[in-house]
């Protein structure tokens, strides 16, 4: 593999993540003056409150919390931040608990039972600062009555295997929970709430980062009956009853606009995948790419996109197009893994696994896909490095690429030419960042 080009690769990425910090986030989102806090177009008085809770979840909810505990530091607060397995962090004033990613668990169901709590206290005199990114689907797990949790497990799991988008996903999930789908905004209420975003949605769609907890949902039950039939998935007993239930209308909705409970809650956007592209795109010119941002959009199956990169990349070997060389190609979006066998990889590394492929023999050009939390699906990998020598050399070590393809082993192929690409827990989590460099 050519070093100066997986080098320059891995700046690129660093880069992207390091603008989507998101400690740096909320503090580029919040400004205060005394007792006087600055969100977006909206000023709190802090020192009208009676209490103020501060509730995180998700990937990056401890560094998000921690810039609160800064930025609230001489005011008294109730907070508590709740993350994946391994962050290894605490925080000063804010107890943090760790629980499942993607599949929730026991701790999963604790979390929210015990934020529940903590914001059904919440009344007219307080305020509730929800820190909320990519992964709380999982984390913060509360069923609606009579959904059996292991019911609801299961269903995260076939899921995940089915090919559905995070949206489709997000759309059942915000059905079978009481805390999604506004949920925690009608908690919340009559507290007025402030909760920032970090978006690891295509599009940033508020109402699916972590399944919205604290905006209008536009899905129904209808979409939720639509989605376990287009990809088949047989439900067990307590959530096929919610289902039916739901469609005939004997189950309340999950709140929709127009509600006055959102009158209460302000939403702000602090971080996305489009923020990371450009300074990766900065970066790139930086160190002398000419350098195209081609979107933040992109989604659909890891293998087929993988064939787009590919025909980038010989399109600039063969032609110096779409910009001369040296050139860096740039996108970001979440990819989706239909899963047909067992085997250990996620949609970054199967990605780049068929991008390899494709390009087998090719000299002069890298590809790097990576998941900007660090973490691509359930490996230790954010992503993986391919050129057109991969292939050859886990030949050599025994290793067929498409049979390894076929059965999603993405993880064992690069990790037998060393070419996985492991940065730990990054803390955000915008998406996915792909890297095409052709020299």
């Amino acid at each position: 593999m050519h070093n100066g080009l997986r080098e320059d690769a891995a700046e690129i990425l660093k880069s992207a993540i390091e603008a989507v910090e998101p400690s740096v986030a909320v503090k580029r989102a919040l400004a205060r003056e005394k007792n006087t806090l600055q969100v977006g177009n909206r000023s709190y008085d802090l020192g009208k409150y009676q209490h103020i809770y501060v509730i995180a979840f998700g990937k990056a909810s401890v560094p998000m919390a921690k810039a609160i505990e800064e930025i609230l530091y001489d005011l008294p607060f109730q907070g508590v931040a709740i993350t994946k397995y391994g962050s290894k962090t605490q925080l000063e004033r804010i107890e943090v608990y760790e629980a499942a990613h993607p599949v929730p668990d026991e701790n999963s169901l604790k979390a929210g039972q015990m934020i529940k709590e903590i914001v059904s206290k919440a009344n007219q005199e307080d305020l509730v600062i929800f820190l909320i990114s990519g992964g709380g689907s999982s984390l913060l797990a509360l069923p609606r009555k009579d959904v059996s949790f292991k019911d609801f497990v299961k269903l995260h799991e076939t899921l995940l295997l089915s090919g559905a988008t995070i949206k489709e996903i997000n759309t059942v999930r915000k059905h079978l929970s009481t805390l999604k789908g506004g949920g925690l905004a009608k908690m919340a209420y009559p507290a007025e709430s402030i909760s920032l975003v970090l978006s690891d949605v295509v599009g940033d769609p508020l109402d699916i980062v972590a399944s919205g907890p604290t905006v209008p949902d536009s899905s129904t039950f209808e979409d939720f009956n639509d989605i376990v039939e287009r990809y088949h998935i047989t439900l067990l007993p307590s959530i096929s009853r919610l289902l039916e239930d739901g469609l005939n209308g004997l189950v309340e909705e999950t709140l929709k606009a127009g509600d006055h409970i959102f009158d209460l809650c302000y939403n702000k956007l602090i971080g996305t995948n489009c923020i990371a592209l450009d300074a990766a795109a900065k970066k790139a010119s930086d160190i002398g790419y000419n350098t195209l941002l081609l979107s933040s959009y992109i989604t659909g199956e890891s293998k087929e996109i993988a064939k787009v990169f590919a025909a980038l990349g010989r399109n600039e070997l063969l032609h110096g197009r779409p910009m001369s060389r040296p050139a860096c190609i740039l996108a970001g979006g979440e990819a989706t893994v239909t899963v047909k066998n067992g085997g250990k990889g996620g949609r970054c590394q199967e990605m780049s696994l068929s991008f390899a492929i494709e390009t087998q023999g090719l000299e002069n050009l890298l590809f790097l896909a990576a998941g900007t939390d660090g973490i691509d699906g359930p490996t230790d990998a954010a992503g993986a490095f391919a050129d057109g020598s991969s292939v050859k050399r886990a030949s050599m070590r025994g290793m067929d690429a498409r049979e390894m393809l076929d059965s999603h082993n993405s993880y064992v192929f690069f990790d037998s030419i060393d070419d996985l690409h492991k940065i730990g827990q990054t803390g955000t989590n915008v998406m996915d960042i792909y890297v095409l460099l052709v020299e």
